[in-house]
């Protein structure tokens, strides 16, 4: 197809190196002209100025060089031995190939260093992050008053996102007391302390900018210094009475909901703010691992009785173990629903760190993910099978994103972006002036959320105070040349949920096609794809406790892993492992899985159940197969014949010990 401005399909085998490294003879030239281009850059700034080191010092460095040299050949053969994610071979971690976009644009603003923090410092990846961002905000489908930036990732994305939503959770009942102390007039929406915490994040949002309009109508444009001084000196203003004394002035305590499926960065998140890990609150998801609207309606009324509120309701977007996504439309619903009933609102987070590129797939409307069917080559023939693709809810819940709060996505996830590279969007920009810090030395200080909104400067506005300006310029240069949409990007997204699905199918259809072969064991997938992640357990034929079954499978799991000391040319397939506990999830959750594994609920809250879990990010299965290798058939039947060489060998040793 045509390039990234043609308007025609987009050339998906030029976006990567490929697995034997197919594009590198014309992307390794342009690394070295990056490079020349470079060091071109410094000898031609202020030329007249001559050389600092000379020809007979250079000469005289000449053995530090060939130490560096062997050094420098030490660690690549070191580096031989890491995984390898390039591969069809490697369905194990969320580890894939990078687009070679990203890393052209990572290489060339590396060399230049820039710290994304101000313009003072980096004033072109400054501008490229700004850009990126809004790449990334247009595919989500916010509004163009919307904000994001570049952070490490999602776990100081999400915390992030919690910060920025504590702040907005007081604001009513900030700006209740800042309205009174300047004489303007009530709001009633703000009749009392009740009515102020449960505004919703836009109306608490918009107070905020109509306050400070009304202020500077009524006491001239001086009085936006005054508002901000109100505000960082209220009693309701966390950020500076502290949540404690927030929370002990209101008498009630705060709580974050999520899926019983969430990641433990939010733990980590409770504990940073202060609020503890038991501030979190379950709700529990279904069989296939997506949350229980109707129970987050009876979790919501819980907290209520008991006296509590709610800090944010997150989302989950692609969760890590098992890649499902949230019912997001229903969970906007169920806010706009108890709004409507005059009942408290709350924020609302989707942690899309995994999943949120999957967005691309429905932009500018959906493309599909093609029939519920493929051909795989098993045993020498090709045969035909079914694929159970997700539902539409999926898609449903991605087009609702634009109706949260916010949204952290990660660029060095399925964004094919090298690390470091997270992205926290927010729906409003807005919430910029919440949490600007005074800092002389990045800008003069301001008081008008205008300036806020528009202003150029990250570093006041987040929490790392210093950033890679490689990481934007490597998302922008991607984004730019592969576009967010479903003819671009989704391409791929579409690709790894076959693939996901292609597995599913193989594994749990596998015994059934294995003709003329004893079959010892038979794979039961916890699951089927919610988008390109398979978690599965192999448990022998017959009677097995869960014990047994869970000894199989973290055997499985270190045949299919590089452990210590091991040669990663010994290793042909690769995947990773998760875990399923009582802790995280209920009985009832994991209920119909555990019927299918054949093993008892008590057995399960004395074990936990240890999973095998392939994560389907690689580009190649679909063209590898249409080149006549089938990669995924292979990973089974490779994964069969250990597991069941595995029960052979355990049957043998019971036979020798009882003999």
């Amino acid at each position: 197809g045509g390039g990234a401005m043609s308007g025609g399909p987009e050339p998906m085998s030029a976006w990567f190196a490929g697995p034997k490294a197919e594009n590198a003879e014309w992307f390794g030239g342009w690394l070295r002209r990056i490079a020349d281009d470079y060091y071109a850059w410094r000898r031609n700034y202020f030329a007249e100025d001559g050389v600092v080191i000379g020809s007979r010092q250079r000469r005289e460095n000449e053995p530090w060089c060939d130490a560096f040299e062997d050094r420098l050949i030490e660690l690549l053969a070191r580096l031989k031995e890491d995984v390898p994610f390039h591969s069809p071979r490697y369905a194990a971690h969320m580890l894939a190939e990078q687009t070679l976009p990203s890393i052209a644009g990572y290489f060339a603003a590396m060399l230049y260093n820039p710290n994304n923090v101000t313009a003072d410092v980096a004033p072109v990846t400054i501008r490229l992050e700004h850009e990126a961002g809004r790449m990334i905000c247009r595919m989500i489908g916010y509004p163009d008053t919307s904000w994001a930036h570049l952070c490490s990732g999602g776990t100081v994305a999400n915390l992030e996102s919690l910060w920025v939503a504590r702040s907005v959770r007081y604001l009513g009942l900030v700006l209740r007391g800042v309205r009174a102390e300047l004489g303007l007039p009530d709001a009633p929406s703000m009749r009392d302390d009740g009515a102020a915490l449960g505004l919703s994040p836009a109306s608490a949002l918009e107070w905020m900018d109509r306050t400070y309009m009304e202020a500077k109508a009524a006491h001239g444009p001086g009085a936006s210094a005054r508002v901000r001084a109100l505000v960082q000196s209220s009693p309701w203003n966390p950020a500076e009475a502290g949540l404690a004394a927030v929370t002990a002035r209101l008498g009630s305590s705060p709580v974050l909901i999520a899926p019983e499926s969430h990641h433990y960065c939010f733990e980590k998140a409770l504990d940073v703010l202060g609020l503890g890990s038991r501030a979190l609150v379950s709700v529990r998801v279904g069989p296939d691992f997506r949350m229980i609207p109707e129970e987050l309606g009876s979790v919501l009324d819980r907290v209520e009785r008991e006296g509590r509120h709610v800090l944010a309701v997150v989302g989950v977007v692609g969760s890590t173990e098992e890649g499902s996504v949230d019912p997001i439309d229903r969970i906007l619903r169920v806010r706009a629903e108890r709004e409507r009933a005059g009942r408290p609102s709350f924020w609302v987070h989707a942690d899309g760190a995994y999943g949120g590129y999957l967005r691309s797939m429905t932009v500018p409307s959906r493309g599909g993910l093609g029939e519920p069917r493929t051909t795989v080559r098993l045993g020498g023939r090709e045969r035909e099978i079914e694929l159970c693709l997700p539902e539409h809810g999926e898609c449903d819940a991605l087009e609702a994103l634009p109706g949260c709060d916010s949204v952290t996505i990660d660029p060095h996830k399925l964004g094919y972006i090298p690390y470091p590279a997270g992205v926290v969007c927010f729906r409003s920009a807005a919430v910029k002036t919440l949490v600007r810090q005074v800092a002389p030395y990045l800008e003069d200080p301001t008081y008008d959320p205008e300036h806020d909104r528009t202003s150029e400067n990250i570093g006041v506005y987040v929490l790392e105070g210093s950033k890679p300006g490689a990481a934007a310029a490597a998302v922008w240069l991607s984004h730019s040349l592969i576009p967010l949409d479903r003819d671009g990007h989704g391409r791929l997204m579409r690709e790894n949920i076959r693939s996901a699905c292609e597995l599913h199918a193989l594994l749990e259809g596998n015994p059934t096609w294995r003709e003329g072969v004893p079959g010892g064991v038979r794979a039961v997938c916890l699951c089927p794809p919610g988008s390109n992640i398979v978690c599965y357990a192999f448990r022998p034929e017959g009677r097995a406790d869960l014990a047994s079954i869970n000894r199989l499978n973290r055997a499985l799991y270190e045949s299919f892993s590089l452990g210590r000391g091991a040669r990663v040319q010994e290793h042909p397939y690769f995947v990773s492992r998760t875990s399923l506990t009582p802790r995280q999830y209920a009985a009832a959750t994991v209920g119909p899985f555990l019927r299918r594994l054949g093993v008892e609920v008590a057995e399960y809250e004395r074990e936990g159940v240890f999973l095998l879990r392939s994560v389907l990010m690689n580009p190649w299965y679909a063209p590898a197969k249409a080149a006549g290798r089938s990669y995924l058939s292979e990973l089974v039947e490779a994964l069969y014949h250990a597991a069941e060489s595995l029960v052979d060998f355990a049957r043998e040793e019971r036979v020798r010990g009882a003999g």
